[in-house]
């Protein structure tokens, strides 16, 4: 299970007016349906998590969060043609640390990550796969 930990950039100082939001893109790359098992984030979702993401398309939610309310949750997705196999994402964005995130699988399944995931507005796709 991948967990990255990443350091806040030193060059900006967070104020009231910077967002610790995630825009994040889910690629199904599998030969069935994704299908959202639970979801939840500290704010109400700006963009919430589609329902299904079909094979061969992509689906995007974005998590808000501001200086005095980071950006936090989860979303998992069911892969249909893969054993209902699970993806799960994990995320916190805090004002100050480091960010934090985790894309477990369970058996069956890849993910890989693709975009920055340093700094306060983060965005980023993870291509699930069988594997």
């Amino acid at each position: 299970m991948p967990e990255v930990s990443v350091e806040k950039p030193n060059q900006t100082k967070p104020g009231p007016e910077s967002t610790e939001s995630l825009t994040a893109t889910i690629v199904n790359q599998t030969s069935g349906d994704l299908v959202l098992v639970k979801s939840a984030t500290d704010e109400q979702w700006t963009v919430a998590p589609p329902s299904v993401i079909p094979a061969g398309q992509s689906g995007r939610f974005i998590s808000p969060g501001d200086f005095s309310n980071p950006s936090a949750g989860y979303v998992v997705y069911q892969a249909s043609a893969v054993n209902n196999a699970t993806f799960t994402l994990n995320w916190t964005i805090p004002s100050v640390g480091p960010n934090s995130f985790s894309w477990p699988t369970s058996p069956g399944l890849v993910a890989n990550e693709s975009g920055s995931l340093s700094g306060w507005n983060i965005s980023a796709s993870w291509f699930v796969s069988a594997g």
